[in-house]
């Protein structure tokens, strides 16, 4: 039994870790964004606060070259990253009131 299970772990950590390889590159530039959007760069100067995150500034630039903005009842919200996006889309009203 205890054969067959690390034969089993095995097999699947050698596909995880061959899908894993081709997704590295991703994972790194995201590692990069986490750390960017706590930093904003010096040359920022019109940074506004993210809705949904409200302790990360937000380069509007920056997050439009991304996608990572709304337009809600006329004004335009910008996020940190992208996981601010659909958590804006669940309750815009929250959010937008807050920002």
């Amino acid at each position: 039994m205890s054969h067959d299970h690390d034969h089993d772990h095995s097999g699947h950590d050698h596909t995880h870790g061959h899908d894993h390889g081709g997704h590295e590159h991703g994972a790194h530039e995201h590692g990069a964004h986490e750390h960017h959007h706590h930093e904003p760069p010096a040359g920022a100067t019109n940074l506004v606060t993210c809705p949904v995150m409200p302790g990360n500034q937000v380069d509007p630039a920056w997050a439009e070259q991304r996608g990572l903005f709304r337009d809600y009842q006329g004004s335009r919200y910008w996020f940190c990253c992208a996981e601010c996006g659909p958590l804006f889309d669940a309750d815009p009203a929250r959010y937008a009131h807050a920002a």
